[in-house]
């Protein structure tokens, strides 16, 4: 299935003409990562060394950034940080995206629900998985029950990382569990960083190595359960999900019917929560007022590190 990305034009920012062979806005971001593990990092923003290049106002950035370039940008920043930050772990990966995104796109916003600690397990922190995120349209509204997994080798024992833990594949059984109970989508991020030859579902810009990848768990599951063999590499993974920025710039998000096309269910009901009305924190997230959600008084889900709520209101 091809899925062509929709773009629109921005105005208000001027190419840097001062870099030869420069066309599009440039932005410089550099980071310094201080301080323990790789997991543990501590950002800094450093003066850039470089003459004539103008560094674009977070203001600024935020408001003229459509949405497709925005995710392309954010996808583009996770591979990055995982290409400088040698063997950070899922969790750190998740806590810097949903960081960056906010930090990059006004539209997003989350809420912690469990602090992040790699020596704490889900049954003392009581988070079983790492985020619940809810895409909010004017009409439709699309609720995805999120664990991540990081592919990063060619060939590996893929098969046993799906089985987590122990063999026992108690992990995503507990995910496709809840998602059925609470009409939640149920999801995977794949942080990997493939080169030009792996292929996707849907293409997404074929100039564009991002990193992070949407599988469905009940594909996935199918890996996990050896239908596809023992040994599976990354890349026939890969095969089975989408670029995470394709959720944003298929025109089919406009319409509602990105996630039925692509993962639609296999009883053919449709997988939106566009009748249901909002929760209570999803309401407060989206107002992004300067009020400090209370997560023990919110209706926030406790079996999530995290909750993240993407506002498509003016956008689909």
């Amino acid at each position: 299935m091809a899925c062509h990305m929709s773009r629109s034009r921005t105005t208000d920012i001027e190419p840097n003409k001062s870099v030869k062979g420069t066309r599009r806005p440039l932005a410089v971001f550099e980071f310094d990562f201080y301080q323990g593990s790789a997991a543990s990092f501590k950002l800094t923003e450093r003066r850039a060394p470089y003459r004539n290049v103008r560094r674009l106002s977070p203001t600024r950035h935020h408001t003229t950034m459509n949405i497709c370039d925005a995710h392309l940008a954010l996808d583009l920043e996770v591979r990055r940080f995982m290409e400088n930050v040698g063997n950070v772990k899922e969790e750190s990966i998740t806590d810097f995206l949903v960081w960056r995104w906010r930090e990059l796109d006004k539209r997003f916003n989350y809420l912690r629900v469990h602090p992040f600690n790699h020596e704490e397990e889900s049954s003392k922190t009581g988070a079983d998985f790492d985020m619940e995120l809810w895409l909010v349209g004017r009409r439709h509204h699309f609720a995805l029950a999120v664990q991540a997994k990081k592919f990063i080798k060619p060939t590996n024992a893929y098969v046993a990382q799906l089985r987590y833990p122990g063999g026992s594949k108690a992990q995503m059984t507990t995910l496709l569990s809840y998602a059925s109970s609470t009409n939640r989508r149920p999801f995977y991020f794949i942080y990997s960083l493939p080169d030009s030859k792996s292929n996707t579902m849907c293409g997404g810009r074929s100039n564009t190595l991002g990193a992070v990848f949407t599988a469905d768990a009940r594909r996935l599951e199918e890996y996990a359960d050896g239908k596809h063999g023992k040994r599976i590499t990354r890349d026939q993974l890969l095969a089975t999900t989408n670029p995470f920025h394709c959720m944003f710039c298929c025109p089919l998000s406009q319409h509602g019917d990105y996630f039925d096309s692509y993962f639609g269910y296999p009883s053919g009901r449709r997988s939106e929560n566009g009748n249901e009305p909002l929760p209570g924190y999803v309401k407060q997230l989206l107002e992004r007022s300067d009020n400090v959600i209370n997560v023990e008084e919110s209706e926030a889900p406790r079996q999530f590190r995290l909750v993240g709520v993407y506002d498509m209101r003016n956008d689909a």
